[in-house]
């Protein structure tokens, strides 16, 4: 088994000489992007979070954090698709004990493959039946990553108080199932390579024995999301780009980037403590890579207006880091710290 520093060692030599060198076309091109995930894959890199006993490198937030800043700074599409999985993983991980689930991380480590994720309590987009056999689901799973990657995904449904986990197929047709239907693939203007989908689900049925794992709803409590690490590792990939541009070497840009290096020192000194709100870390952690993004196009000056020029792929996927797990808090926070403070001390005399 790998040790934690001998994984991060080997992950970090992959990235640098067969990720790096084709980062554009990875995120654009599936068929590129499926070759150098199963070079991913032999890695171990989506064992990281599973727990030793169960096969796997048992990294804890620490590790994820780390892991997350590094791969960030490569490829976002690598680090979009393996990112639905390590989030199941730290969701399965807060049931333990739980003999299914210990059963369940097991199989992904000795198949070497991942789980995709839909986890969704929304009543009005899956309606849910109790039958004698199980649950029977009718609507829609808005969004879903990973389709011909991951063989299963990690739904959740509620149904009186209670929050159940399951898997289900990406799509199958069965007359006493039910059926699942995938929509179109999803285009966007970030990660293309990676295929998203809408998932159907008419009247499919989730047997009582297919149950991962259930337990009375929570109370809705903020959370934080792993793209607090990822815009870390997105912001330090544009702050070396800025040293590398035309202009990296003139005062005025080294001045900039002092004051920005020491701004992401700080925001990552509080990752690691973990005892902010998670809205507000998340709205300092896209100030400064947005702040990060201006300043390597400054530094770079007109070659930053090219089409591979790796400033242009970052700052797409700062979009996309931005807005996963968007919330109606989240999308609050963002704009009252960045509009309404702002303006209010502009206009302060």
């Amino acid at each position: 088994m790998l040790t934690e520093n001998c994984f991060f060692e080997k992950l970090t030599d992959f990235l640098q000489q067969e990720v790096a060198p084709l980062a554009n076309r990875i995120d654009e091109e599936e068929v590129l992007f499926r070759e150098v995930y199963e070079r991913f894959l032999l890695l171990g890199g989506l064992h990281l979070l599973i727990p030793r006993a169960f096969g796997g490198l048992g990294g804890e937030r620490q590790e994820w954090i780390e892991y997350n800043i590094l791969i960030s700074q490569y490829s976002g599409a690598l680090l979009f698709l393996q990112a639905q999985h390590q989030f199941c993983i730290s969701v399965l991980k807060k049931l333990l004990p739980h003999p299914k689930i210990e059963f369940f991380l097991q199989s992904l480590v000795l198949s070497n493959r991942g789980v995709a994720l839909a986890l969704q309590k929304n009543r009005n987009l899956l309606h849910v039946e109790k039958t004698k056999e199980g649950y029977r689901l009718c609507g829609k799973l808005l969004w879903v990553t990973g389709y011909r990657f991951f063989p299963h995904v990690l739904i959740s449904f509620e149904d009186q108080g209670i929050l159940f986990y399951a898997l289900i197929p990406f799509a199958q047709e069965n007359k006493n199932n039910g059926s699942i239907h995938l929509s179109a693939k999803i285009e966007t203007v970030v990660f293309n390579a990676v295929p998203s989908h809408s998932i159907f689900l008419d009247h499919w049925l989730v047997l009582e024995e297919e149950l991962l794992a259930a337990h009375p709803l929570l109370p809705k409590t903020l959370r934080e999301h792993p793209n607090i690490y990822t815009l870390a590792g997105v912001s330090k990939a544009l702050l070396h780009l800025a040293l590398e541009g035309q202009y990296g070497s003139t005062p005025e840009v080294m001045a900039a980037h002092r004051i920005l290096k020491a701004e992401w020192s700080t925001y990552y000194q509080h990752i690691l403590q973990g005892k902010d709100d998670p809205l507000l870390m998340r709205v300092e952690g896209l100030r400064i890579a947005q702040e990060a993004a201006l300043l390597a196009r400054f530094a770079a000056g007109a070659a930053s207006v090219f089409k591979d020029h790796p400033i242009n792929r970052l700052t797409r996927e700062i979009w996309q880091y931005s807005l996963a797990g968007y919330s109606e808090d989240q999308r609050n926070a963002y704009l009252q710290q960045r509009w309404t403070k702002q303006r209010e001390s502009v206009f302060e005399t």
